[in-house]
């Protein structure tokens, strides 16, 4: 499998189909007027209001890349990802008089297209991520909406198992080189080692624990409950808890820690995506839509990559550069499998895609290339 030559589109070429003009409100580290983005030829031209000057971005697109039938996970390197795929290898299990073959997961190089395996078998596997420093890859096998984790050693290519149980199959994220952190479905929150023992860290009674992530030694986690879903800290240090913010679906701390992104229900069919302090303070309102998904931090911490959804189905993909808050788009009308992906640079940004068509999920994966 091959990138689609009708796939790898230069900058200009793209952005020749037309102009994108964004309206955007509240962007930025800080509160700033409502700006109107151009985008021409991959640089985003922000024209504040009441002012004849343009100001430019730093970010240019120098193309975009397009990968058909692979489904995007993570960075391996610069130039290999981990992808996952339908293995017709297997025989396959007929869904509703449809053939569906199990997903296995491969290691892909850009350069060559080739494929080599990671994980193969009868069962699909997925939710791949790599530990920082590259070394494991934590992956689920997958049944309908939960699995069971294991981590990989990259040197070995042996796996272990993290824990007996199932949890739920959007759990479970590098706290760091040497640990996973995830929620289990009794509500308490776990991190497992490389040799896949795991401890209960914190125990959450009444209500489950859920999206767990860990910036030094304070774990952020959402509960849900009457008060509807609530944002908690704890201090693993002073081992203290405390309660952030309310109406929270989803928190990812800067690779510093000094920053949250957070997507908040704000009411019916509209979420927003905001930037808060370590302590839960909105610093500012950087989108809104009926959805907001796949956000994440560039590897420095100077930009942050998200999708947004104002019908619920197709998404436009955006970079907002946090020094300016200028915002670019970088891809659009398409929907969105999982969460984007930097580049261990931060110079090429994995943007993964689907599509259920006549039954059938098809898989597409695009990479932004910046210059």
């Amino acid at each position: 499998m091959k990138i689609s030559t009708t796939g790898i589109y230069s900058a200009t070429a793209w952005i020749a189909l037309g102009l994108v003009v964004l309206l955007i409100s509240g962007c930025g580290t800080k509160d700033t007027e409502a700006r109107q983005v151009v985008q021409k030829d991959g640089t985003a031209i922000t024209v504040l209001d009441n002012t004849a000057e343009s100001v430019y971005t730093s970010l240019k697109l120098e193309r975009i890349d397009r990968i058909d039938e692979l489904r995007g996970m993570d960075w391996i390197d610069e130039d290999t990802l981990v992808v996952s795929r339908e293995n017709r290898q297997l025989n396959p299990e007929t869904i509703e008089g449809e053939a569906r073959y199990p997903r296995n997961l491969y290691r892909y190089e850009l350069a060559s297209a080739s494929q080599s395996a990671l994980v193969e078998g009868d069962h699909t596997y997925g939710s791949a991520q790599f530990s920082p420093d590259k070394r494991h890859m934590f992956y689920m096998e997958l049944y309908e909406s939960t699995g069971m984790g294991y981590i990989m050693d990259m040197a070995s290519g042996q796996s272990v198992k993290l824990d007996d149980k199932e949890f739920m199959m959007d759990e479970g994220v590098w706290a760091d080189d040497a640990h996973v952190i995830y929620s289990d479905m009794e509500g308490a929150v776990k991190r497992a080692d490389l040799k896949g023992a795991s401890e209960a860290i914190l125990q959450v009674e009444g209500a489950r624990a859920q999206g767990a992530v860990q910036s030094g030694n304070v774990i952020y986690y959402i509960v849900g409950g009457e008060a509807g879903q609530q944002l908690f800290a704890w201090d693993g240090d002073t081992k203290t808890t405390a309660m952030l913010s309310e109406n929270v679906t989803s928190v990812l701390p800067s690779p510093d820690g000094s920053r949250l992104a957070l997507h908040k229900r704000i009411g019916p069919g509209k979420v927003e995506l905001l930037l808060s302090d370590a302590e839960g303070k909105t610093l500012s309102t950087v989108a809104s839509g009926m959805q907001v998904f796949g956000t994440n931090w560039s590897p420095d911490g100077s930009k942050l990559a998200y999708a947004v959804s104002e019908n619920g189905d197709q998404y436009r993909f955006f970079i907002m550069e946090l020094e300016t808050g200028e915002q670019t788009e970088v891809l659009g009308n398409n929907d969105v499998s999982d969460q984007l992906q930097w580049s261990p640079s931060g110079k090429k940004l994995m943007i993964p895609t689907g599509e259920l068509k006549d039954n059938v999920y098809k898989s597409t994966t695009y990479i932004i290339n910046l210059s």
